[in-house]
């Protein structure tokens, strides 16, 4: 279980977009039994992550299709760099979320980028579902997209903050 901005998100590919702090929340307060961090050349969130994750290194695509042919975690966190994507063809873009597609069906991917870029953009795209978060002066705003339909949420600073994702 993830707990983050009062969303339930229950197994599948989910994408996310938010600040550093909501990232940063998802990550250290995740119940899953076993769970992968996979981060590129850089991270935003990495450094600050208190809770004990199982974390490799991607630095090109293929290394991080490899890392994920290879995971056996309930839970797959993947941070988003743009730079693993400079020189990588579509076919290869394809592959990798077709291959995030089918490591959700029977556990949860959650990746996520506290910056958008094209390639993400196009990521959120193929998404079962995508959380887009915005820090505001008084909270945060949410978009909440899935099969289930679109839903806007605005939560206070001072709100508990809640995102429970369930693997399998």
């Amino acid at each position: 279980m993830i707990e983050v901005l009062s969303i339930e998100i229950e197994g599948g590919f989910n994408v996310v977009y938010a600040p550093e702090e909501v990232c940063k929340m998802a990550l250290d307060n995740h119940r899953a039994i076993s769970a992968l961090y996979i981060i590129g050349n850089s991270s935003k969130v990495a450094g600050r992550v208190r809770r004990n994750l199982n974390v490799r290194r991607a630095f090109t695509v293929h290394q991080l299709i490899e890392i994920l042919l290879e995971a056996y975690e309930e839970v797959v966190f993947i941070e988003h760099d743009p730079v693993l994507f400079e020189d990588c063809d579509f076919p290869t873009l394809e592959d990798l979320i077709m291959l995030l597609r089918q490591i959700g069906i029977d556990r949860t991917v959650f990746y996520f980028s506290c910056r958008r870029d094209r390639v993400f953009d196009l990521i959120t795209k193929m998404a079962d579902r995508y959380v887009y978060v915005e820090r505001e002066e008084n909270g945060y705003y949410l978009v909440d997209a899935s099969c289930n339909g679109l839903r806007q949420l605005f939560c206070p600073k001072n709100a508990q903050l809640t995102l429970e994702a369930f693997s399998g």
